[in-house]
């Protein structure tokens, strides 16, 4: 991926830390203690597992590359900036896809995991200030971005709504 060491400490910290820590919250799900249950012989990422995490991890790679490659050339920090917000974004929107393995995200109460709600703000705003402040520009190695360049990473980065909310369909139907 294109993207420095403390971008990539950025991401994984930061972004991802505040919300991993409030996916934890998540409120469970009905019936879950029900059913049969049987000793584990899954492996901790097996073939399904496998297989979502590809689905997740491609059109993040596809989206961050491509708009990596339109500035590349021209502007090297713009290209890593924009690479590193897309990736926050994709994670941002991607947080809310894991409240549930099946369940679409739009059938579920927004507001029913205050934690997430929080962790959102919190990961949008210090990714503003990663951008927008002197200070964390010149440790992120990082540069403003217009309303344009935001208007086309939010409905990329989006796209992975899409993608999961297709997976869920066929998943709810047992096709996968």
């Amino acid at each position: 991926m294109p993207l420095l060491a403390a971008q990539i400490i950025w991401l994984n910290f930061v972004t991802d830390g505040f919300l991993d820590v409030a996916l934890a919250m998540e409120p469970k799900e009905k019936g879950l203690m029900q059913g049969k249950f049987e000793r584990p012989k899954k492996w901790i990422v097996d073939g399904l597992m496998a297989q979502r995490m590809f689905l997740m991890a491609l059109p993040m790679a596809i989206g961050t590359l491509y708009l990596f490659k339109g500035y590349f050339e021209t502007d090297i920090t713009k290209a890593l900036t924009i690479s590193l917000t897309t990736l926050a974004v994709f994670q941002w929107f991607n947080a809310w896809n894991c409240r549930s393995e099946s369940k679409s995200i739009f059938q579920m109460n927004p507001l029913s995991n205050k934690f997430l709600v929080g962790a959102t703000v919190i990961v949008i705003f210090l990714q503003f200030a990663a951008l927008y402040t002197p200070f964390l520009q010149k440790i992120l190695h990082t540069t403003p971005l217009s309303l344009s360049e935001w208007l086309i990473i939010i409905p990329i980065a989006g796209s992975i709504i899409l993608v999961e909310e297709i997976r869920k369909f066929f998943y709810r139907r047992k096709l996968i």
